[in-house]
């Protein structure tokens, strides 16, 4: 059985933002400003108007051919196929001939009018940039929105891991709950879960991570990291191992290793500027097969 998703209908109008742009090692490179005019042309084709501009810019148009449970991106500013996950979040993997880039994507609608979205821009497997992302709606004859910014210059946020803000927000001490929705194999509906992931101190640059719930990992994980602010790699012998990248510390990806079930789960994460919620997308692996996926938004209560 595979998932039937009603039309993207969502993503239909005006969004803006102001993304933030990293290199493949997580130094920051400068904000870029993305506007996007989305608009339905049948029920079940869309048209995209894109500009960018930041640290490389681009302007054009594609084409979105929305079928039951995935998009297909038809040019010609972007190609590829996206996986509809739930009807607010797809996962694709695209390239974009303008600029000669791969893509790693996910775009997650939060209420209706708030997306966040993470873009791993690569060239062969080389990634090139790392785009953390958050539009909002614009409602026609509105002003754009001001983001909440962190004053600064590429010159003097380049070596900080955390973008200037001070400090790593993914790794707060505090815990993160909410509910994460399964699909499986053939992405048929799993259900609704509760999921939570704690975040401590453990020393000097080492973090213990606690995760709950979930329809993959088991009732309880705890796994002991250490970290650069750049880079986390699990140590000793946790029931969870493995290692994620970072971007300005309110972005990252990776990939774990959970010992009590065999499985491999690649993970990404985004935070809204203000560090209140997150999207969270897990991909669930058995060796090289797909098992399933997750995905869902939490919320973040300071220790």
């Amino acid at each position: 059985m595979t998932q039937q998703t009603t039309p993207f209908t969502q993503a239909v109008g005006r969004w803006a933002g102001n993304a933030e742009v990293f290199d493949g090692q997580g130094h920051f490179l400068g904000n870029g400003t993305d506007y996007r005019y989305v608009q339905m042309l049948d029920g079940r084709r869309l048209r995209v108007d894109v500009s960018f501009v930041g640290p490389f810019k681009h302007s054009g148009h594609y084409f979105i051919q929305q079928e039951a449970d995935h998009r297909l991106y038809q040019g010609p500013a972007n190609m590829g196929y996206a996986e509809a996950l739930s009807d607010q979040l797809v996962d694709a993997n695209a390239y974009w001939p303008a600029l000669g880039l791969s893509q790693r994507f996910f775009l997650l609608i939060v209420d209706g009018n708030l997306q966040l979205s993470l873009a791993h821009m690569s060239r062969g497997e080389q990634v090139l940039y790392v785009v953390v992302g958050q539009n909002d709606r614009v409602p026609e004859d509105t002003p754009v929105p001001q983001p909440s910014l962190v004053s600064g210059v590429h010159y003097d946020w380049q070596n900080d891991p955390s973008a200037g803000r001070g400090e790593i927000i993914l790794h707060r001490a505090g815990l993160w709950c909410g509910n994460l929705t399964a699909l499986g194999e053939n992405n048929q509906p799993l259900g609704t879960f509760p999921y939570s992931q704690q975040c401590q101190p453990a020393g000097a640059g080492a973090l213990e991570l606690h995760t709950q719930g979930g329809a993959f990992a088991g009732a309880s994980q705890r796994a002991l990291f250490v970290t650069n602010g750049w880079q986390a790699w699990a140590i000793g012998e946790s029931e969870v191992v493995g290692s994620y990248s970072l971007s300005g510390g309110r972005a990252l990806s990776g990939q774990f290793y959970y010992r009590t079930t065999n499985l491999r789960c690649w993970q990404r994460e985004v935070t809204t500027l203000d560090g209140a919620r997150k999207a969270v997308v897990q991909q669930w692996y058995r060796g090289g097969r797909r098992i399933g996926s997750q995905s869902g938004v939490l919320e973040f209560e300071r220790a």
